[in-house]
């Protein structure tokens, strides 16, 4: 393919416009770490973007202190039911969409392509649309304030683009190499174990790492489903910096909120590769 050669004033442009919207996303972040960084009770606006001393007290405090002063913090608990809510979404969106998808993309089902636009429908809903039906509904089921039913409803959220993203990927798997497994005499597991799980396993993680996340950082469902500080998130449990008697506590804010971002950019590095490999279809049919 041949490629489109750019003039200089092109690049140029090409490097402005680049170079905004990467100062759009980045300055934003600095600051939140800008601000985590400071030593506590040292936040006079306007602050500058550099500080001039740096401490890692506030993440400290964010993690173990107790108490109720303006430094307290919300412990690691906030934190590792997070990674609960993450994980589980994440591990049983993938399952789900995986088996949803395979069905609308393999198998004649009726009204197969109306399923699909209804699924992608429905996740332009926002979510603020299914506070008060879940609410409801897991008050009646015995699901309120639990970490099963918070772990459901994210699942329900995110379940209809999983599925939608899925049929998709599987349909670029080409049919025939399920039918040559079975004129071979593998069975359906086998053949789902061997051949269609390999193959979609960039689509699988794809589903998986937009649970996960959204597991992770959701805040408008925990913050209504659950009560108990035992079962929130650290999304809800960080309101005491901005609610509580002694104002925002931007230290504390910052910290914490830093502490948050830390492990979806650790998941987004550790599976880069993965999430942007083709699925390896390159010569698996030939003739």
């Amino acid at each position: 393919m041949e490629m489109i050669r750019l003039g200089p004033v092109q690049r140029i442009a090409r490097l402005l416009i680049l170079a905004l919207g990467l100062a759009y996303t980045i300055v934003p972040i600095l600051w939140i770490v800008s601000v985590a960084i400071r030593p506590p009770g040292t936040i006079v606006f306007p602050l500058s973007i550099i500080p001039t001393s740096f401490s890692l007290e506030n993440f400290r405090d964010v993690l173990f202190s107790g108490g109720t002063g303006a430094r307290s913090g919300i412990g690691v608990g906030p934190y590792v039911n997070a990674a609960v809510y993450g994980i589980s979404s994440g591990i049983l969106t993938a399952i789900v969409s995986a088996m949803g998808g395979y069905a609308l993309a393999r198998y004649d089902v009726r009204a197969g392509r109306v399923l699909l636009l209804v699924m992608l429908g429905l996740n332009f809903l926002p979510s603020a649309a299914r506070l008060v039906p879940l609410f409801l509904l897991f008050v009646h089921t015995g699901l309120f304030n639990t970490r099963v039913g918070v772990i459901l409803a994210y699942v329900a959220g995110a379940v209809p683009i999983g599925i939608w993203l899925m049929a998709g990927t599987i349909r670029q798997i080409p049919v025939r190499l399920e039918q040559a497994a079975r004129v071979d005499g593998a069975g359906p597991f086998t053949i789902a174990r061997r051949i269609i799980l390999p193959l979609a396993m960039p689509g699988v993680l794809v589903v998986a790492t937009l649970a996960f996340v959204d597991g992770w950082n959701a805040f408008s469902l925990p913050l209504i489903l659950t009560q108990s500080p035992d079962a929130q998130p650290y999304t809800v449990a960080l309101q005491k910096y901005a609610t509580g008697d002694f104002g925002i506590v931007w230290t504390g804010l910052a910290a914490g909120s830093v502490l948050g971002v830390l492990p979806v950019l650790v998941a987004f590095a550790l599976m880069h590769r993965r999430l942007l490999s083709s699925g390896g279809l390159t010569g698996a049919v030939q003739g």
